[in-house]
């Protein structure tokens, strides 16, 4: 199974910004770090500090994510400079779409991504995951990615 990774299209950028946007906001909640009545506006209020220019912010890489059959199966934000010491790229958001999920196509796409990155020069990548998403754990633990910071936290009422 084989995934390829090819620049998001512009077209593609607003559709991928509302939707990324609501659902960080979800998972915010989710996991207990903002309350319902906040996470929408601290949701954009953060993407809007991480890409002022939008799909033209600089060392900001957004990919769509094909098939064999060349069918859109997901996207990747990824977040690298070459210019930097470090050789490290940052996964700000990845996404299997949900009719493409449970057959293997996330390892296939994290595989084509460390090829992808290999080959441009870099020597890392990291990601952020919520707790709650043992799946996607589970599945970075498997292909190599090891646990660096846990916050943890213990709610007294």
């Amino acid at each position: 199974m084989s995934v390829s990774l090819k620049p998001m299209h512009p077209h593609d950028f607003v559709p991928y910004m509302q939707h990324s946007i609501r659902e960080y906001a979800v998972e915010k909640q989710r996991a207990g770090t903002w309350l319902p009545n906040e996470a929408f506006s601290r949701a954009q209020a953060e993407f809007k500090n991480l890409l002022p220019l939008g799909l033209d912010t600089p060392n900001h890489y957004f990919l769509s994510l094909f098939d064999c059959f060349e069918q859109k199966i997901g996207i990747i934000w990824l977040h690298y400079s070459l210019a930097t010491r470090s050789r490290e790229a940052f996964i700000y958001d990845f996404e299997i779409f949900e009719p493409y999920r449970g057959n293997g196509l996330g390892q296939a796409t994290l595989l084509s991504l460390f090829d992808y990155c290999r080959h441009i020069g870099l020597e890392k990548v990291s990601l952020h995951v919520f707790a709650h998403n043992t799946r996607a754990h589970h599945i970075y633990q498997k292909l190599g990615f090891v646990d660096t910071d846990i916050n943890m936290t213990k709610r007294l009422i």
